[in-house]
């Protein structure tokens, strides 16, 4: 059974998010066709295409289990297809230059991953994270049970979380790998968005120091982003606290994932001022992925992005960088109108 576990790890969390990362990344610049960003990319399309079903099959009101056979086959198929079309990009996939900066980049990231598993904090989220992962996990339902008294729900006000399918997602990986839900997102789930967030931190510095007499300087500055993050703890409401405390939590996803990957998003944009429609399609992406992560990303998101393409247009004197950016953001809008049609 553990070898049948850490297969189904090793397929939901790493070959699945490769195979389907692929296809947004070999259209990127070479040099931005990285492991992280393959990786990263393609699990955000893993967490949009769950939460695109998980509506759906909330609206259908189908059970846990079926979506469950559905979500399985949907990513292996996507999955497949993806590899069968990139196949020829695999071997054109940049891996980091290792050198002294990197290794310490690399140890202070180790760091991160041991202390987060030895002397992690669960506040009160972390009751509904995974009391409803819980519920979900044994009654076959979703959102139908209250996971404190075990009534069904039928006021709305509960459901105030529902497009965050975060919980749905913890419950759906303990099926398939065979893991308690609550060990899959205090070690195996937390130790991954960690490496992910890296992964998007080192992709940043890659783009920010692009110039060969710079390239000095990537490690160095993706060394001080973790030392930040890992002694920024002096309050409650730090990126910190999300992300090295609560970081199986939607809200800490959207710090680790949505934010940085939102910059770095920006920045390839302006890079190539606005002329790959790529990066545009991965703002759609990050749509769907966010809104999984937070119900508060149908605005956060949508306001970061629209400021961001604002100033982007601006420095690279380039309006169609604002339309296509509007035009990207418009599933922000599917997504509020089934907030509105579910909720109220």
């Amino acid at each position: 059974m553990f070898i049948l576990s850490f297969l189904q790890c090793v397929l939901y969390l790493l070959l699945i998010p490769a195979a389907l990362g692929i296809s947004f990344t070999r259209h990127f610049d070479e040099k931005y066709n990285t492991v992280g960003n393959v990786l990263v990319c393609g699990f955000l399309s893993e967490l949009s295409v769950f939460e695109i079903l998980f509506l759906i099959f909330y609206y259908l009101d189908r059970k846990f289990i079926e979506l469950t056979w559905c979500v399985s086959v949907v990513l292996v198929v996507l999955a497949i297809v993806s590899f069968i079309l990139s196949f020829k990009y695999f071997k054109k996939i940049k891996l980091p230059k290792f050198d002294w900066a990197f290794a310490v980049f690399v140890l202070f990231n180790v760091y991160m991953i041991v202390m987060r598993n030895l002397q992690g904090i669960n506040d009160a989220d972390d009751a509904f994270v995974l009391g409803n992962a819980l519920t979900t996990y044994t009654t076959g339902y979703f959102y139908k049970t209250d996971y404190y008294t075990g009534h069904q729900i039928t006021g709305t006000g509960y459901l105030r979380h529902l497009l965050a399918a975060n919980p749905i997602f913890i419950a759906y990986m303990a099926k398939v790998t065979f893991i308690h839900p609550t060990i899959l997102a205090h070690r195996i789930l937390a130790s991954f968005y960690l490496c992910l967030h890296s992964a998007i931190i080192y992709n940043i510095s890659l783009l920010l120091f692009d110039d060969e007499k710079k390239k000095k300087y990537r490690s160095i500055f993706a060394c001080f982003i973790t030392l930040v993050t890992i002694w920024d703890f002096h309050s409650y409401l730090t990126d910190s606290t999300f992300i090295l405390s609560r970081t199986w939590q939607g809200k800490a996803m959207f710090c680790a994932f949505s934010a940085p990957f939102a910059v770095l998003l920006l920045l390839m944009i302006g890079e190539s001022e606005g002329k790959k429609n790529v990066y545009f399609a991965l703002i759609a992406v990050l749509c769907a992925a966010s809104v999984f992560m937070t119900p508060a990303a149908v605005y956060l998101l949508s306001i970061m992005l629209l400021v961001g393409s604002i100033c982007v247009a601006v420095a690279v004197k380039k309006v169609k960088v604002s339309f296509k950016t509007i035009l990207s953001l418009i599933p922000m809008a599917g997504f509020a109108a089934a907030y509105m049609l579910f909720v109220h």
